[in-house]
């Protein structure tokens, strides 16, 4: 009579949940209602008894899977997939009952088949696997009587609270992303990356809460008998306590790594379960469990502590000395790390330490065998596939761009502190560790302070290192050098006609063409060849050496100036973290540097950006108040783009055949752009003009624009093409697009050209010859380079005899500045 009863009360529960699924088509809570009555079916199960031949299973199996097909591609129902699972689980669940971790692995069988199915392009019916825990250990205490005791109320209450709060937190993260429309695991929402950071733990906690309800609701209306089987929920306590340190030391792990970025605990609490957090506690999980199935549960925890540890403290340090997250390269700056903490040692500090070492070397001693036995290597076979299945889920989203930037990761060519808040702190690491050889610079061959001690004699020529051909007036000139944001003579391409000269100023004073070592983007790599003589050329492709090396003092023209008396300013009207400059001017030897925070965005604007003309007030300004010979190093803003409807007026109008009216926007745009920086180039020179102190100026741009959009910025310039051709003279046919004007000018001397196309390092060694000062030797190879290798590029380099004497010399000169013991500093 009772099993009629309770077969009675579980078909009607059934039927119920078939209704609501079949006639109410509701939002995702009604899912979730649905998915936690099904897994209360799906606990009880197991008592359900039917007396099957082969055949009618058979029969049975046969059209259901029919029914599935059938609805596959609209909508499968729910009492089709309870029948398919009722009639696959009592048939293996039997066979599988005489493994003792089978609850264990049917959870995680469970968490990583939704994560797969979660990415796939096509909708995956995953109940049969997903809810397959629940039926596991609703046939486990079937039919046997639970032991209850005090601890094992406590226990059932204590998961029935963690997975209740667990869900509940997860279901808030996942509100307003359809992610809970899935959670009935028969129709998956494809929403691709961000479903599968979500869905797995909705899953994972719903049917933990559903087994915990109903696990607690057996206790409270069966009585225990003696004689009766017995069912000791004591025997759970291990596997479940496993089951959450495993997410807990994943989820802590990254909530340090994270707090150590962040420095606020405000904000990391409130950021650590975004999807992009999210997802690096997945990374983590899938390493540990990697970890976990080679070697035991000790190991792992140890290298995880140990890698949380060492990532805590190194991002402090960093971000508090350079305002930056750690790089695996930054290794090469220990030496700095342990002469910066010398300054903070202390008698207190030192033994503090010492004590803990101490303490921990006593216990490890006095429980060595304990530790042992804890930390002896165990490898596990059914940990292993599960291991390298969600070790591989997480590289497809790691190097599918499309999945990742779902969850707002992805790579980037602008490292530092903005890009490893948005990556998160693993997804991070693992895009440095995948291109560390880009950031790697091996010792040269020969290396050794013998070898510079040698090359500093040999380019030594004029003894105290004065260039002999200078001619040095009786003070000090003021220098002022422009790099002008994305100027490139636009004018020397085809069938383009403008309205009036847009670069006058330029070609009136021009002395030459430089080959920017970039083009479209990258800026800095261009100001650095310029403030330090050094090239970028025999670097990896894409690096931004601001971002990625200068850490320390490295000379460059503003050190050496500086060092000759002169006062050192960096003008650029935009963010000052942007490239790292409020750090890399100091390390340049910059006394001054006015940032944006320096100008009114409400009044000094043209277009989007600070004009060219308050760039040159502020040179003016900056130039006027100096006691002292002054070297101003600006960089404009205006002509940055998109330059697309930038401009609500112009000074300069454009007419082409050959261009479409957007294309004829942009170049348009970009040419009043032009015109502006070449007038306030002419504006500057008349007002140096007028003063009597010798004063030096040098104008070039940085590199050429982006004409449209990343993908098809080349499309005007091939549209057009161009006469010029000096670049194809001097076998650069590569770089026809990378020149740039380079102009100068001088209120008491003739500043000589450059013959040849020329790379922006050689700009450093003209400046310091034309001021007539004191310069570091090294310099002195540069106009030797000129005469052999004028142009350096990452473009041409394979061009270059590697062999050559000059360029291994080049090459030790800015591997000892940037890398190596600073013999030459």
């Amino acid at each position: 009579m009772k099993n009629i009863r309770n077969n009675l009360i579980f078909f009607f529960l059934v039927a119920v949940i078939s209704a609501v699924d079949i006639f109410y088509n509701g939002n995702g809570f009604v899912q979730l209602a649905l998915v936690l009555l099904a897994s209360t079916v799906v606990f009880y199960m197991p008592s359900i008894k039917f007396n099957i031949n082969r055949l009618t299973f058979i029969i049975l199996f046969g059209a259901n899977l029919i029914v599935l097909t059938i609805s596959l591609t609209h909508r499968i129902y729910l009492l089709n997939m309870l029948f398919l699972s009722y009639l696959l689980w009592s048939i293996i669940t039997p066979k599988l009952q005489r493994f003792k971790l089978l609850f264990s692995i049917t959870f995680l069988l469970s968490f990583i088949s939704v994560y797969a199915v979660s990415m796939f392009d096509f909708s995956v019916p995953i109940f049969v696997i997903a809810l397959y825990p629940a039926y596991v250990f609703g046939s486990l205490i079937n039919g046997k009587n639970i032991i209850k005791s005090k601890k094992i109320w406590a226990f059932a209450l204590l998961n029935l609270a963690i997975s209740a709060f667990g869900l509940a937190v997860f279901l808030f993260k996942a509100l307003g992303r359809s992610i809970i429309d899935s959670v009935l695991l028969i129709n998956i929402v494809k929403s691709g990356a961000l479903t599968a950071v979500y869905l797995p733990f909705i899953t994972l906690f719903s049917i933990w809460f559903a087994i915990s309800a109903n696990m607690i609701f057996r206790m409270l209306i069966s009585k225990f008998s003696k004689g009766n089987s017995a069912f000791d929920l004591s025997d759970f306590i291990k596997p479940v306590v496993s089951l959450i340190s495993f997410f807990a030391v994943s989820g802590i792990a990254t909530f340090i790594c994270e707090l150590s970025i962040r420095q606020n605990l405000t904000e990391t609490i409130k950021d650590v379960l975004d999807p992009n957090l999210m997802f690096n506690i997945l990374v983590l999980c899938g390493i540990y469990l990697c970890l976990t199935a080679l070697l035991g549960k000790g190991i792992p925890k140890i290298i995880i502590g140990i890698v949380t540890i060492f990532l805590t403290v190194a991002n402090y340090i960093k971000f508090t000395y350079f305002d930056e997250p750690f790089y695996p390269w930054d290794l090469y700056l220990i030496r700095n790390l342990i002469g910066i903490s010398r300054e903070y040692l202390s008698i207190p500090i030192i033994i503090a330490v010492v004590a803990a070492i101490g303490i921990l070397v006593y216990l490890v001693i006095h429980f060595r065998k304990a530790i042992g036995r804890y930390l002896k290597p165990r490898t596990s076979l059914f940990l292993l596939p599960f291991a390298a299945v969600f070790f591989l889920l997480n590289s497809v989203i790691l190097t599918n761009t499309p999945l990742s930037i779902q969850l707002g990761i992805q790579k980037s060519w602008y490292i530092g502190k903005d890009e490893i808040m948005a990556n998160g702190m693993f997804a991070q690491n693992y895009f440095y560790l995948t291109e560390l050889d880009k950031y790697l610079n091996p010792k040269p061959q020969g290396y050794n302070e013998n070898t510079m001690a040698e090359i500093n004699t040999k380019y030594g020529k004029t003894g105290d290192s004065v260039a002999a051909s200078a001619a040095v007036s009786k003070e000090k000139p003021n220098v002022i050098m422009i790099m002008s944001e994305s100027f490139w003579d636009i004018t020397k391409l085809n069938d383009l006609k403008f309205s009036k000269d847009i670069v006058e100023n330029t070609h009136k004073y021009q002395k030459g063409q430089i080959a920017a070592p970039i083009i479209g983007g990258g800026t800095a790599n261009s100001e650095f060849e310029a403030l330090t003589g050094m090239s970028i050329s025999s670097l990896s492709p894409g690096i931004i050496v601001y971002n990625a090396y200068l850490r320390t003092a490295t000379p460059s023209i503003a050190s050496v100036l500086k060092d000759n008396g002169y006062s050192t300013t960096a003008i650029h009207p935009n963010y000052g973290w942007f490239y790292n400059r409020d750090k890399v001017y100091n390390y340049f030897g910059f006394d001054n540097f006015y940032d944006v925070d320096k100008f009114s965005l409400s009044s000094q604007c043209k277009g989007p950006y600070i004009s060219d003309y308050a760039l040159v007030d502020k040179i003016m300004d900056t130039l006027n108040s100096s006691d002292k010979p002054a070297f101003i190093f600006g960089v404009s803003m205006q002509n940055h783009d998109p330059y697309i409807d930038k401009y609500s007026s112009h000074d300069v109008t454009v007419e082409s055949d050959k261009l479409d009216d957007q294309q004829k926007n942009i170049v348009g745009n970009y040419a009043q752009g032009i015109y502006d920086a070449d007038q306030s180039l002419g504006k500057l020179i008349q007002e140096l003009k007028k003063t009597k102190k010798p004063t030096l100026v040098y104008f070039f741009g940085d590199h050429a624009p982006r004409l449209g959009s990343l993908n098809d910025f080349y499309k005007v310039y091939d549209l057009l093409g161009t006469n010029d051709r000096s670049a194809q003279n001097q076998n650069l046919e590569k770089l026809k697009y990378y020149t740039t004007p380079f102009a100068a000018w001088s209120n008491f001397k003739e500043i000589d050209s450059f013959s040849e196309i020329v790379s922006p390092s050689h700009i450093a060694y003209k400046i310091l010859q034309d001021a007539g000062v004191n310069y570091p030797n090294y310099f002195n190879i540069l106009p030797e380079l000129e005469k052999s290798f004028p142009v350096l590029h990452q473009q041409t380099i394979n061009t270059v005899d590697n062999n050559n004497p000059l360029i291994k010399d080049y090459r030790l000169i800015q591997y000892d500045i940037l890398f190596g013991n600073k013999y030459l500093k």
